[in-house]
């Protein structure tokens, strides 16, 4: 369906690009803000993607979709927004040591907007790419094959990516919810 806006796009139509902004720009803004960590910017990035997108939609070559297509612009223009802010996390957990059952335990016990807190609480403090391959696997639903056409890395790096960004994630929601696992154990 994307292929026939496009294609509308491309022959002068500007109004059929509507159709693309409606359908990714809350994507978009989700994988954007999992880079940049604040909705102004997140917000500039998505606008910045699209104007990106609109001018460069004459050399979409087809090759992969347009959903990839475009959040690797969205990518690119998060991590340049990101570099320049230099917002580098500094968050070390190299000495912690991950406890999942009593993490799992902890969240069950949380009513759902107390998960989604120490969930996104838990994203910000990751690294950037950590926190992008967890966002792009889990919340976004990507597969692996588009998260390598996304990120241009093979599936190997990505798993170990992934790994990796899982294994942070879980110390610091243990740092994070440590008071929760006392009252379990």
């Amino acid at each position: 369906m994307d292929n026939q806006y496009i294609k509308r796009v491309t022959e002068g139509d500007v109004d059929s690009f509507r159709f693309l902004v409606e359908k990714y720009q809350n994507k978009a803004f989700s994988v954007s803000f999992s880079i940049v960590h604040n909705q102004a910017e997140a917000e500039d990035v998505v606008q910045e993607s699209f104007i990106k997108a609109y001018r460069k939609l004459s050399s979409f070559r087809g090759d992969s979709s347009f959903s990839t297509w475009f959040l690797r612009i969205v990518v690119n223009e998060s991590i340049k927004i990101h570099r320049k802010k230099k917002l580098e996390a500094s968050y070390s957990i190299n000495s912690m040591a991950v406890y999942e059952p009593d993490i799992n335990q902890s969240i069950a016990k949380l009513n759902t907007a107390d998960q989604q807190k120490y969930i996104t609480l838990a994203m910000k403090q990751l690294p950037t790419r950590e926190a992008l391959i967890l966002q792009l696997f889990y919340i976004e639903d990507l597969s692996l094959k588009q998260m390598e056409e996304i990120l241009e890395l093979n599936a190997d790096h990505i798993k170990v990516l992934l790994f990796r960004a899982r294994k942070q994630f879980l110390a610091i929601l243990q740092l994070e919810l440590k008071h929760e696992i006392k009252s379990i154990l």
